[in-house]
This record gives structure tokens, sequence and C-alpha cells, in this order.
């Protein structure tokens, strides 16, 4: 069932630092490698969230080995969940000039996108405001007006895992692409086809505000640099 992000918490945390680093096994052939963007170390990334009334922002700095991303995300609650507004990426060198900028509206009647998209890269830090009740639920991933993707996301078994700053409890998720919105092979092959589907993988804090505690899959589209994103302060 296509289902849109209900709305975060009320105590949303204002900003949580994550170490972000190549992924050390990549689980897909790219052009761009992780580590062209990263290097070999690890880097901050800040993901500031605050919600007002009815108006989220989400607003994340990525540092780079050579620059920064910067991704501005808005959006508004509503009734039957997250209505996304506006997202503006901007990648700058290190000595901050722009290098790539992009910016798209979701709203208005020219593109008639659907009700439940997001982009992909504020979903991971997103998807945590779904109830944990191990139902399997759909929404689309926006990697640009070209690219809509459908996804499936899934919440699983309680764990407790190892972050830079101890240990924690958290809710192992996923969220994988559905083949069949792409390439109508037949319910039975992309069935079939799951385990080999790639992956995004996620462990959330159990209980609210459901903050991202680490991510592990590409970072974009299958195909992007792959990150491992663990948070590192609380």
């Amino acid at each position: 069932m296509i289902q849109s992000i209900p709305a975060p918490p009320a105590d949303l945390p204002r900003e949580v630092e994550y170490l972000a680093r190549p992924r050390e096994k990549r689980a897909f052939n790219t052009v761009l490698e992780a580590t062209a963007l990263l290097g070999s170390g690890q880097r901050l990334l800040t993901v500031h969230a605050e919600r007002q009334g009815e108006e989220l922002t989400i607003d994340m700095r990525v540092e780079l080995a050579e620059g920064h991303i910067r991704e501005s995300f808005r959006a508004t609650a509503a009734g039957d969940g997250l209505r996304a507004h506006t997202m503006i990426r901007t990648v700058t060198d290190r000595t901050d000039v722009v290098v790539r900028e992009e910016r798209a509206r979701f709203s208005g009647n020219i593109l008639s996108l659907p009700r439940a998209t997001y982009p992909e890269v504020m979903l991971p830090f997103m998807l945590g405001w779904f109830p944990h009740d191990g139902r399997r639920r759909s929404l689309y991933a926006w990697i640009n007006d070209r690219f809509v993707a459908r996804v499936y996301f899934e919440s699983g078994k309680r764990t407790r895992i190892d972050l830079p700053g101890g240990r924690a409890d958290a809710i192992e998720c996923v969220m994988y692409p559905d083949l069949e919105d792409w390439v109508r092979i037949g319910s039975t092959l992309a069935q079939l086809a799951k385990p080999f589907m790639p992956k995004y993988r996620m462990w959330i804090e159990p209980t609210s505000p459901f903050t991202l505690l680490r991510f592990e899959g590409p970072y974009g589209p299958p195909g992007a640099p792959e990150f491992v994103i663990e948070r590192h302060r609380r």
C-alpha cells in the first residue's frame, strides 16, 4: 500500500551529527566511487531537523574530501502525512565555489508527481516515523523529475548495535526498489529477484523521536556512491 510518511514527533531533535565513510564492500559497480567523494577516512554529516507547527525543515551538510554537499528539504504535515514542498541541493568545492546546484518545487500542477514522493537522500532520516509494526509500506523516492522510483520499506527485529558513541538499541529496517515498477516482469519473477535487489539498510532508534542511528547503502539511487553513516554523539 502506498502511504505518505507520517508527521514527525513533537520531540524531533534539532541537530544530529553522524560520521560518514565509504562502504567497505560495495554492492554495485559505479562511476562515482565513495572514496572519490569522502576520501579514505570519515567525514562529518550533520542533519538539522525542526518542526514548527505543520512545517518541517531538514537541512543536511556533508563534508567531502574536496568540498561540501548541502541539502535543504521543506515539507508540510497534513492529516494523511507529509507533503513535500521544496528541495535544494548545492555542491561546493573547498573554496566554497558552487559547482552543482539543483532546485525542485514539488507543489503546483505542472508535474503530476505521486502524493507520497520524497527526495531519496532524505528518506533514511524520515522513515523511522512510520509505525514499527513489521508491515511493508511503499512510497516514491525522487531522484530528479525524470527519475521517480517506487520503493518498499519494512521494519524488522529489535537488536543492539555498536556505534562510535557506544552500544544502542535499534530497530533493523530495510528499503528496496520495486523492480516491477520499472520493468514488467511479473510478480513471480519480481519475488524471485528480491534477494538480489539493491537494499538500503537502516537501524533506527526504537523510541521517540525515532532517530536514524546507522545507514548502509547508496547515497542516492542504485549505483550511487555507497556510504556507511553512523550517529556518533547523543
